[in-house]
């Protein structure tokens, strides 16, 4: 097995020399006569699917997350990177949040010949497609769902950050935020029917009570719920120092929306799920005064490929990405280099080279793979939303 490193400055977005070359020299060997090259052969068609969340509860998320991934093929088509001619054909359908159609859409996929595929808006999708992936041997690239041990190397790859790793990014979020706001108590709230809620809800537990902490309550809700009084009511009588939200962005705004009806005007805690917009009107500007971590937010990053990620995003659709922008985007890419690097469109071949990769640069920083799953060394940034629906950079 061979090892490299992607790399992309600007928008040449090719691999080191040296790298690529070493990549497909050891690739050669294992590809058939027949089959084109890519890099100095035949053009070659990549046939990418991506069963998408583009309605329902969560478009706010996956349609960000469908246009990230288009603004990255785009780039990947017009600037060559796959070889002269060689292009990605992505395929996009709306699952509506639905895992039964997620898996009846990437069968297909893999039955019309896909090289890879993008995946897995929810923790409940993932856990439903990961068998269907590996038994179809077809590599999959996880946008944004955070299950724990879903990355699964041959097949299954996720360039998401999973902030709550031990000693990553809620961990030292934690360490900064309760001394930084005097935070001597918390209600913890979590949706309890997500597994990738319930699982980060012990990260979060864990880290406010290694910080001395009390925990006065753990009050659990559904993904489905639309209707907080009744949490917002235990909230106000129990009137903790800061609330802490275990919850999906829809969720974490409906919530915030109830406990400031409710006068509750104490530090609300809670994912990256919040970056958005849209949610911060849902919440009726509830979201004020909301604290989160991100590894990427457009106003907040000046890393190279973040400000070049900015500007394109910016000049395709005439506004600035959020963070499932940038996550769509860096799945994209992740997948495309390895189809460079296979240089061929089997889908065994390109998982194969998928796991080989051991870091990549991204609009988060340099990311580091092991076991297929990324990880940032940093803590991100820390955001308030403000009362004009505008973000603020937290400093203590």
């Amino acid at each position: 097995m061979f090892q490299f490193t992607t790399t992309r400055r600007m928008r040449t977005r090719g691999l080191v020399a040296v790298v690529a070359a070493a990549s497909l020299v050891a690739l050669a060997g294992c590809a058939s006569d027949d089959q084109p090259s890519g890099d100095g052969g035949e053009a070659i068609e990549y046939v990418v699917g991506f069963p998408a969340i583009l309605s329902g509860p969560a478009a706010f998320a996956g349609v960000p997350i469908a246009d990230g991934a288009k603004l990255a093929v785009k780039e990947i088509n017009e600037s060559g990177f796959l070889g002269e001619g060689s292009t990605i054909d992505l395929k996009i359908d709306d699952i509506k949040g639905d895992p039964a159609q997620a898996i009846a859409l990437f069968n297909q996929y893999a039955a019309d010949g896909a090289s890879g595929i993008l995946c897995c808006g929810l923790s409940s999708e993932a856990g439903a497609l990961a068998p269907v992936i590996t038994d179809q041997s077809t590599p999959a690239v996880v946008t944004s769902a955070i299950l724990a041990g879903l990355a699964d190397p041959p097949y299954i790859y996720r360039s998401v950050i999973l902030p709550s790793e031990p000693g990553g990014m809620y961990d030292q979020f934690v360490d900064a935020i309760v001394p930084g706001e005097d935070i001597e108590t918390a209600v913890v709230v979590v949706t309890a029917d997500n597994d990738g809620m319930v699982g980060d809800a012990k990260v979060w537990t864990e880290a406010l009570e290694r910080n001395g902490v009390e925990i006065l309550k753990t009050i659990e809700t559904s993904a489905a719920d639309t209707n907080y009084t009744q949490a917002a009511t235990e909230i106000e009588a129990l009137d903790p120092d800061a609330v802490i939200g275990s919850t999906l962005g829809t969720p974490s705004a409906l919530l915030a929306k109830s406990m400031r009806e409710r006068g509750y005007d104490k530090p609300f805690l809670t994912t990256y799920g919040v970056d958005s917009e849209e949610l911060f009107t849902t919440s009726g500007g509830g979201l004020a005064g909301t604290i989160f971590m991100s590894p990427f937010h457009a106003g907040f990053n000046t890393n190279e490929e973040a400000v070049t990620f900015v500007e394109a995003y910016e000049a395709e659709y005439g506004e600035m990405p959020d963070m499932y922008g940038a996550q769509g985007y860096t799945a994209m890419w992740l997948l495309a280099e390895g189809l460079k690097a296979s240089g061929d469109p089997d889908p065994q071949m390109v998982a194969e080279a998928l796991e080989a990769i051991t870091s990549q640069d991204s609009v988060y920083g340099p990311l580091t793979y092991s076991g297929g799953q990324a990880s940032l060394d940093g803590p991100g940034v820390y955001l308030v939303w403000q009362e004009d629906g505008t973000l603020e950079e937290w400093n203590g």
